[in-house]
């Protein structure tokens, strides 16, 4: 080994954070045995190295990026894997959920999500009552679904994003379930009730005012539909849909839902890696 490859392997003896803008200028080396190096220690550095390139961000680029985005991958799923049980503890079964949601979100996003998912959540809560001091769920849909304009996303349904909470603030589209999740859990932050309904289709939001219970179609602009008008949305008999829209759905089978909704996405976008993932995700997860 010549003396310049022997002064950028010292580099790697002791990887430190303030060794990362040496390490990363040697992602895309001329050096076959460099570059081998330099990702060693990156995979050996933890899931703190993400956390810690945000101080270095000037120095990457798309091509170092690329190069450890798969070690960046794995340690996003050693984070998840590592925290996913905390959702089980024994809260209640909204924060069962909003903690499994911030999870989630957290693992796609990684350090994009500048904030938690709750403080998001905390933040459009109290834009609404600003806006309505006395509103009630219907009101609320209005809120998100005609004001900020959440949406289902129709062109790309597919896309693993579309089960993040905290990036559906930020795209303004995502799947059924995840706009009902939004739903729920601010509408629990102004003391509002909504929960969810898993109707033949898609997921639904469920709602009673004045003594009516009445649905809403998050995917679809928060579009109500009453209970006389289901009959014409489903050839299911009056006895069957009012076991599906009574029947109370816990945390679990709502996070088996998302889990579900993501085994199917990362598989149509051909991510085998993150299908698997999520399915032995599922399979250690207390979900009967």
């Amino acid at each position: 080994m010549n003396c310049i490859k022997f002064e950028k392997r010292k580099l790697f003896e002791m990887l430190t954070k303030d060794k990362l803008p040496h390490i990363i200028s040697l992602v895309d080396d001329e050096s076959e045995e460099v570059r081998d190096f330099v990702l060693k220690d990156l995979n050996d550095y933890g899931t703190d190295l993400e956390s810690d390139l945000v101080e270095f961000s000037d120095i990457l680029n798309l091509n170092n990026l690329q190069a450890i985005k798969p070690i960046i991958e794995k340690n996003r799923r050693e984070w998840l894997w590592a925290n996913w049980k905390t959702w089980y503890s024994p809260f209640s079964e909204l924060e069962k959920i909003e903690t499994a949601m911030n999870i989630i979100s957290k693992f796609q996003l990684g350090i994009l999500q500048q904030t938690t998912l709750s403080i998001k959540l905390d933040i459009i809560a109290g834009n609404f009552m600003n806006l309505y001091p006395y509103g009630n769920e219907l009101d609320l849909s209005y809120y998100l679904f005609n004001i900020l304009n959440l949406r289902g996303n129709k062109e790309d349904y597919y896309n693993p994003l579309n089960s993040n909470l905290y990036y559906t603030f930020e795209s303004g589209v995502a799947l059924p379930i995840t706009l009902v999740l939004i739903f729920i859990l601010v509408a629990d932050r102004v003391g509002l009730k909504v929960v969810g309904c898993n109707f033949p289709g898609h997921f639904l939001a469920k709602i009673e005012i004045d003594g009516e219970m009445i649905l809403i179609d998050c995917f679809n602009e928060g579009k109500v539909i009453f209970g006389s008008d289901l009959s014409d949305l489903t050839d299911d008999s009056q006895e069957a849909l009012a076991t599906i829209i009574n029947a109370p759905l816990s945390a679990r089978t709502i996070i088996k839902r998302v889990l579900s909704n993501l085994i199917n996405a990362y598989k149509e976008k051909g991510d085998v890696v993150h299908q698997q993932f999520f399915k032995e995700l599922m399979l250690s997860a207390p979900l009967r």
